[in-house]
Protein backbone atom coordinates (compact mmCIF):
# COMPACT_ATOMS: atom_id res chain seq x y z
CA UNK A 1 0.00 0.00 0.00
CA UNK A 2 1.38 3.21 -0.80
CA UNK A 3 2.32 6.25 1.26
CA UNK A 4 -0.93 8.09 0.54
CA UNK A 5 -3.41 5.43 0.84
CA UNK A 6 -1.92 5.00 4.39
CA UNK A 7 -2.13 8.81 4.79
CA UNK A 8 -5.71 8.51 3.56
CA UNK A 9 -6.56 5.90 5.60
CA UNK A 10 -5.19 7.48 9.06
CA UNK A 11 -7.28 11.12 7.81
CA UNK A 12 -10.22 8.94 7.53
CA UNK A 13 -10.11 7.37 10.98
CA UNK A 14 -9.83 11.00 12.60
CA UNK A 15 -13.25 12.02 10.60
CA UNK A 16 -15.13 8.91 11.21
CA UNK A 17 -14.21 9.08 15.13
CA UNK A 18 -15.46 12.99 14.69
CA UNK A 19 -18.70 11.82 12.47
CA UNK A 20 -19.64 9.21 14.94
CA UNK A 21 -19.43 11.43 18.11
CA UNK A 22 -21.09 14.54 16.37
CA UNK A 23 -23.80 12.27 15.54
CA UNK A 24 -23.92 10.37 19.21
CA UNK A 25 -24.50 13.54 20.49
CA UNK A 26 -27.19 15.17 18.30
CA UNK A 27 -28.93 12.19 19.35
CA UNK A 28 -28.67 12.15 22.30
CA UNK A 29 -29.04 15.92 23.22
CA UNK A 30 -31.64 16.03 20.39
CA UNK A 31 -29.49 18.62 19.04
CA UNK A 32 -30.54 20.43 15.98
CA UNK A 33 -30.47 18.82 12.19
CA UNK A 34 -27.39 20.92 11.72
CA UNK A 35 -25.37 18.74 13.40
CA UNK A 36 -26.89 15.29 12.54
CA UNK A 37 -26.01 17.24 8.89
CA UNK A 38 -22.48 17.72 10.22
CA UNK A 39 -22.34 14.32 10.75
CA UNK A 40 -23.58 12.83 7.64
CA UNK A 41 -20.95 15.08 5.76
CA UNK A 42 -18.02 13.82 7.71
CA UNK A 43 -18.97 10.57 6.76
CA UNK A 44 -19.51 11.01 3.16
CA UNK A 45 -16.15 12.43 3.28
CA UNK A 46 -14.47 9.46 5.21
CA UNK A 47 -15.99 7.27 2.55
CA UNK A 48 -14.82 9.45 -0.26
CA UNK A 49 -11.12 9.14 1.23
CA UNK A 50 -11.56 5.54 1.89
CA UNK A 51 -12.57 5.17 -1.43
CA UNK A 52 -9.57 6.66 -2.79
CA UNK A 53 -7.42 3.74 -0.92
CA UNK A 54 -8.90 0.83 -1.33
CA UNK A 55 -10.15 0.13 -4.96
CA UNK A 56 -12.41 -2.95 -3.44
CA UNK A 57 -14.47 -0.28 -1.92
CA UNK A 58 -14.03 1.68 -4.69
CA UNK A 59 -15.77 -0.75 -7.27
CA UNK A 60 -18.38 -1.28 -4.83
CA UNK A 61 -19.85 2.28 -4.41
CA UNK A 62 -19.34 2.94 -8.09
CA UNK A 63 -21.61 5.73 -8.91
CA UNK A 64 -22.53 6.31 -5.51
CA UNK A 65 -19.41 8.37 -4.81
CA UNK A 66 -21.22 11.18 -7.15
CA UNK A 67 -24.10 11.78 -4.48
CA UNK A 68 -21.65 11.17 -1.60
CA UNK A 69 -19.24 13.80 -3.23
CA UNK A 70 -22.16 16.39 -3.71
CA UNK A 71 -23.41 15.59 -0.28
CA UNK A 72 -19.95 17.16 1.21
CA UNK A 73 -19.73 19.64 -0.98
CA UNK A 74 -23.29 21.30 -0.88
CA UNK A 75 -23.16 20.96 3.40
CA UNK A 76 -19.49 22.46 3.59
CA UNK A 77 -20.47 25.65 1.00
CA UNK A 78 -23.60 26.04 3.26
CA UNK A 79 -21.09 25.81 6.30
CA UNK A 80 -18.94 28.18 4.63
CA UNK A 81 -21.60 30.96 3.44
CA UNK A 82 -22.97 30.78 7.13
CA UNK A 83 -19.73 31.65 9.02
CA UNK A 84 -19.37 34.41 5.61
CA UNK A 85 -22.33 36.12 7.04
CA UNK A 86 -21.34 35.66 10.63
CA UNK A 87 -18.17 37.34 9.49
CA UNK A 88 -19.78 40.56 7.78
CA UNK A 89 -21.65 41.26 11.59
CA UNK A 90 -20.74 44.37 12.98
CA UNK A 91 -19.69 42.77 16.69
CA UNK A 92 -20.71 44.74 19.95
CA UNK A 93 -17.22 45.07 21.39
CA UNK A 94 -14.16 45.44 19.17
CA UNK A 95 -12.83 41.52 19.22
CA UNK A 96 -9.56 40.80 21.28
CA UNK A 97 -6.48 39.37 19.82
CA UNK A 98 -7.60 36.05 21.35
CA UNK A 99 -10.57 36.20 19.68
CA UNK A 100 -8.83 37.15 16.25
CA UNK A 101 -6.47 34.12 16.72
CA UNK A 102 -9.08 31.94 17.02
CA UNK A 103 -11.29 32.77 14.10
CA UNK A 104 -8.00 32.62 12.55
CA UNK A 105 -7.46 28.62 14.02
CA UNK A 106 -10.78 28.36 13.09
CA UNK A 107 -10.92 29.02 9.68
CA UNK A 108 -7.31 27.11 9.16
CA UNK A 109 -8.50 24.13 10.45
CA UNK A 110 -11.79 24.01 8.39
CA UNK A 111 -9.78 24.37 5.24
CA UNK A 112 -7.21 20.90 6.59
CA UNK A 113 -10.85 19.26 6.98
CA UNK A 114 -12.20 20.48 3.41
CA UNK A 115 -9.59 20.86 0.89
CA UNK A 116 -7.88 17.46 1.23
CA UNK A 117 -11.18 15.70 0.76
CA UNK A 118 -12.45 18.29 -2.06
CA UNK A 119 -9.46 17.54 -4.45
CA UNK A 120 -9.54 13.14 -2.77
CA UNK A 121 -12.95 13.34 -4.05
CA UNK A 122 -13.00 15.01 -6.79
CA UNK A 123 -10.14 12.18 -8.03
CA UNK A 124 -12.74 9.79 -7.10
CA UNK A 125 -15.90 10.99 -8.67
CA UNK A 126 -13.43 11.49 -12.11
CA UNK A 127 -12.48 7.84 -11.59
CA UNK A 128 -16.12 6.49 -11.63
CA UNK A 129 -17.35 8.66 -14.67
CA UNK A 130 -13.90 9.18 -16.97
CA UNK A 131 -11.98 6.24 -18.05
CA UNK A 132 -8.49 6.28 -17.87
CA UNK A 133 -8.29 8.12 -14.12
CA UNK A 134 -6.32 5.28 -12.20
CA UNK A 135 -6.29 5.90 -8.49
CA UNK A 136 -4.31 3.65 -5.91
CA UNK A 137 -4.90 -0.10 -5.41
CA UNK A 138 -6.25 -0.45 -9.32
CA UNK A 139 -5.69 -3.56 -11.09
CA UNK A 140 -3.81 -3.83 -13.85
CA UNK A 141 -6.03 -3.71 -17.27
CA UNK A 142 -4.03 -6.91 -18.49
CA UNK A 143 -3.48 -9.80 -16.14
CA UNK A 144 -1.94 -13.78 -17.29
CA UNK A 145 -2.73 -16.79 -15.17
CA UNK A 146 -0.92 -18.27 -14.97
CA UNK A 147 2.71 -17.34 -15.26
CA UNK A 148 4.21 -21.06 -15.81
CA UNK A 149 3.32 -22.70 -19.07
CA UNK A 150 4.13 -25.91 -20.71
CA UNK A 151 2.83 -27.98 -23.80
CA UNK A 152 -1.27 -28.54 -23.27
CA UNK A 153 -1.81 -26.01 -20.49
CA UNK A 154 -3.89 -22.79 -20.60
CA UNK A 155 -3.26 -19.68 -20.23
CA UNK A 156 -6.04 -17.41 -19.23
CA UNK A 157 -6.08 -13.78 -20.03
CA UNK A 158 -7.97 -11.04 -18.40
CA UNK A 159 -9.00 -7.51 -19.38
CA UNK A 160 -10.35 -4.35 -18.05
CA UNK A 161 -13.42 -3.39 -20.34
CA UNK A 162 -13.41 -1.19 -22.33
CA UNK A 163 -9.62 -1.60 -23.88
CA UNK A 164 -7.47 -1.01 -26.98
CA UNK A 165 -8.04 -2.66 -30.37
CA UNK A 166 -4.75 -4.11 -30.40
CA UNK A 167 -3.37 -7.31 -28.69
CA UNK A 168 -0.45 -9.16 -28.87
CA UNK A 169 2.75 -10.60 -27.85
CA UNK A 170 6.42 -10.00 -27.48
CA UNK A 171 8.19 -13.47 -28.07
CA UNK A 172 11.75 -14.46 -26.75
CA UNK A 173 12.79 -14.58 -30.95
CA UNK A 174 10.43 -14.26 -33.14
CA UNK A 175 9.60 -10.24 -32.26
CA UNK A 176 5.73 -9.55 -31.67
CA UNK A 177 2.89 -11.35 -32.74
CA UNK A 178 -0.36 -10.16 -32.83
CA UNK A 179 -2.98 -12.17 -31.95
CA UNK A 180 -6.22 -13.49 -33.65
CA UNK A 181 -8.74 -13.31 -31.16
CA UNK A 182 -12.41 -14.70 -31.78
CA UNK A 183 -14.47 -11.19 -32.46
CA UNK A 184 -17.22 -10.64 -34.69
CA UNK A 185 -16.67 -8.84 -37.93
CA UNK A 186 -16.60 -4.45 -37.16
CA UNK A 187 -20.14 -4.49 -38.69
CA UNK A 188 -21.04 -6.24 -35.51
CA UNK A 189 -22.22 -4.68 -32.96
CA UNK A 190 -19.79 -2.66 -30.64
CA UNK A 191 -20.26 -5.28 -27.66
CA UNK A 192 -19.15 -8.15 -29.76
CA UNK A 193 -15.75 -6.79 -30.66
CA UNK A 194 -12.37 -6.90 -29.14
CA UNK A 195 -12.27 -4.06 -27.13
CA UNK A 196 -15.16 -5.14 -24.89
CA UNK A 197 -14.12 -8.54 -24.46
CA UNK A 198 -12.72 -9.47 -20.91
CA UNK A 199 -11.08 -12.83 -20.97
CA UNK A 200 -9.07 -14.80 -23.64
CA UNK A 201 -8.17 -18.47 -23.23
CA UNK A 202 -5.25 -20.17 -25.38
CA UNK A 203 -4.14 -23.30 -25.40
CA UNK A 204 -0.24 -23.24 -25.42
CA UNK A 205 -0.61 -26.32 -28.06
CA UNK A 206 -2.67 -24.51 -30.60
CA UNK A 207 -2.97 -20.85 -30.17
CA UNK A 208 -1.96 -18.48 -32.99
CA UNK A 209 -1.13 -15.06 -33.84
CA UNK A 210 0.13 -13.25 -37.21
CA UNK A 211 3.09 -11.38 -38.36
CA UNK A 212 1.66 -9.14 -40.84
CA UNK A 213 -1.84 -9.18 -42.21
CA UNK A 214 -1.00 -11.04 -44.81
CA UNK A 215 1.10 -13.31 -43.58
CA UNK A 216 -0.01 -16.98 -42.27
CA UNK A 217 -0.65 -17.37 -39.43
CA UNK A 218 1.90 -19.25 -36.82
CA UNK A 219 2.06 -20.60 -33.61
CA UNK A 220 2.28 -18.75 -30.39
CA UNK A 221 4.32 -20.68 -27.96
CA UNK A 222 6.96 -22.36 -30.09
CA UNK A 223 10.51 -21.07 -28.08
CA UNK A 224 11.21 -21.44 -24.39
CA UNK A 225 11.35 -17.96 -22.49
CA UNK A 226 9.16 -15.42 -21.44
CA UNK A 227 6.49 -14.08 -23.26
CA UNK A 228 5.25 -10.30 -22.90
CA UNK A 229 1.63 -9.91 -23.49
CA UNK A 230 0.78 -6.65 -24.43
CA UNK A 231 -2.72 -4.58 -24.57
CA UNK A 232 -3.30 -1.64 -25.89
CA UNK A 233 -5.42 1.08 -23.44
CA UNK A 234 -8.82 2.44 -24.69
CA UNK A 235 -8.63 5.39 -26.81
CA UNK A 236 -5.58 5.97 -25.55
CA UNK A 237 -2.11 4.61 -28.09
CA UNK A 238 0.23 6.03 -25.83
CA UNK A 239 -0.72 3.68 -22.78
CA UNK A 240 -0.48 -0.26 -22.74
CA UNK A 241 -1.05 -2.81 -19.85
CA UNK A 242 1.21 -5.92 -20.35
CA UNK A 243 1.57 -9.27 -18.29
CA UNK A 244 4.38 -11.61 -18.77
CA UNK A 245 4.47 -15.30 -18.45
CA UNK A 246 7.31 -18.01 -18.99
CA UNK A 247 6.89 -20.97 -21.41
CA UNK A 248 8.99 -23.97 -21.04
CA UNK A 249 8.47 -27.03 -23.92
Amino acid sequence: MSFWSLAALAYVVVRTVAAGALLVLAIRRRASAVVAAHAISDASAALLVSAYALHPLRAALGFLVVPLFVVFLAWELLSATRRLDLLGETPDSQLSDAEMLGWTARWFWDALNIIPVFVIGAMVVGNAVFYGIDLPGTPSGLSCKSAELTPGSTLTLRMRTPHGPELGVFTPRRGYLSLRAPLAARTAPEVYHLEHQNRLDLRTDAATAWRHLDAADELVFVDAGTYTFSMGAYKDASRAFTCVVHYRP
